[in-house]
């Protein structure tokens, strides 16, 4: 058994794995994260029956708490006809009735803190050297304090300061924008049990209730043609991007879109950034969630492949597999990561698509997807019923 943890980022996927080992009664961790608190602005966040059935192991029938959105439906629209092209029913996927659920990310992140002790977490710790001496890691921070341990875990993003390799990190073709609208009470639904996905040339935008007072989160991924973006490493949410210039990235003909976007109060943006190549471990220090596998955004997977991360390290920790752990986490996770991220690339470049021929076989395979149960569980079945304890862990 490992004598001592370090976990640096206090994100989804740190937290998630340090309640699972106090869970379970280990309790010789510390967690480090750079900012002031783990808590951001506002946004909101999707968390897919993967993501959730983990979590349920914390915490059973979390997601009934008022402050989780059931997601029931998506329907998907093109932005230039005002038609819904399919409206894809999400119950009944998963097959032990857990939910597709959303909130806001703050609400996911103070859930996820609760049960941690004070003591054990530990913010503004700006790590700036990783040094190993022998079996043990000492990791030194701009403060000049410093703290030491035989395992260490990085979960602290894309943008790593504990990974040694340094030219892994891309920016992609893509800019995310993000944003609330409080209190949106659409002409078109009186319900916010439905995800919106709406299909642009060369863009997507995904819009979705968070809470129960009318408060709705979007997400516009677009193929970069745009000038003069802020650039930088860390999402800055004072930086807002302006209102009419974001309107004028997107065709406004599907009345409901419009709609949506003439409520929108403010935006934020930033490139979307990804790893030339997936790394899961370096000796005693295993990476999990983004640090590990940053990828495009797609169907709420890059947050519930962070906590799938946390659940099978916790569980290969508490097996006190302590030799080759880092190999027994490759063999664990690195097949379903690729396919996720490969699944990822094909949605982009399919939901982007502007060929007319091609633009009416996307559409008719979605209302195929609406129509056929075969369809719909082939296309979601592998990763909303993917269930951790019951798959083999090579030992």
């Amino acid at each position: 058994m490992f004598s001592k943890i370090i976990i640096v980022g206090a994100g989804i996927s740190g937290l998630t794995l340090a309640n699972f080992l106090q869970k379970n009664n280990f309790n010789n961790f510390k967690i480090y994260e750079r900012n002031n608190n783990s808590v951001s602005s506002t946004t909101g966040i999707q968390l897919s029956p993967n993501a959730v059935r983990i979590l349920d192991f914390l915490k059973p029938k979390f997601h009934l708490d008022k402050v989780f959105n059931k997601i029931n439906y998506l329907n998907i629209h093109s932005q230039d006809r005002n038609e819904v092209i399919s409206k894809i029913d999400f119950n009944h996927l998963s097959n032990d009735k857990i939910p597709y659920i959303s909130c806001s990310r703050n609400n996911l992140i103070k859930f996820l803190n609760f049960s941690i002790s004070p003591k054990n977490i530990f913010y503004k710790k700006k790590l700036t050297q990783v040094i190993r001496q022998n079996k043990f890691i000492v990791v030194k921070f701009a403060d000049g304090s410093e703290d030491e341990c035989d395992l260490l875990i990085s979960a602290d993003g894309i943008f790593s300061e504990t990974r040694a390799e340094r030219d892994i990190i891309k920016q992609t073709n893509f800019t995310a924008f993000r944003g609330i609208i409080k209190n949106f009470f659409p002409h078109s639904s009186t319900t916010n049990d439905v995800m919106n996905l709406w299909f642009g040339k060369d863009n997507h935008v995904v819009s979705y209730f968070i809470n129960n007072s009318n408060d709705i989160s979007f997400t516009a991924v677009i193929k970069n043609k745009l000038r003069n973006l802020n650039l930088s490493q860390t999402i800055n949410f004072n930086d807002e991007y302006p209102k009419k210039d974001f309107s004028n990235l997107f065709l406004l003909k599907n009345k409901n879109f419009k709609e949506l976007l003439e409520n929108i109060d403010t935006i934020h943006h930033w490139p979307i950034y990804s790893l030339k190549k997936n790394i899961f471990f370096r000796d005693n220090q295993i990476f999990i969630g983004d640090s590990s596998h940053g990828m495009v955004p797609f169907q709420a997977q890059g947050a519930a492949q962070g906590i799938e991360d946390a659940y099978i390290l916790q569980e290969l920790i508490l097996k006190q597999v302590t030799n080759n752990l880092g190999l027994f986490y490759f063999n664990k996770r690195n097949s379903r990561i690729k396919s996720i991220i490969y699944r990822s690339n094909i949605n982009v470049f399919i939901f982007h698509l502007s060929n007319p021929i091609l633009v009416y076989l996307r559409n008719a395979f979605c209302k195929l997807i609406e129509k056929s149960f075969f369809w719909k569980k082939f296309m979601f079945d592998w990763i909303f019923n993917y269930n951790p304890r019951s798959t083999n862990y090579f030992f």
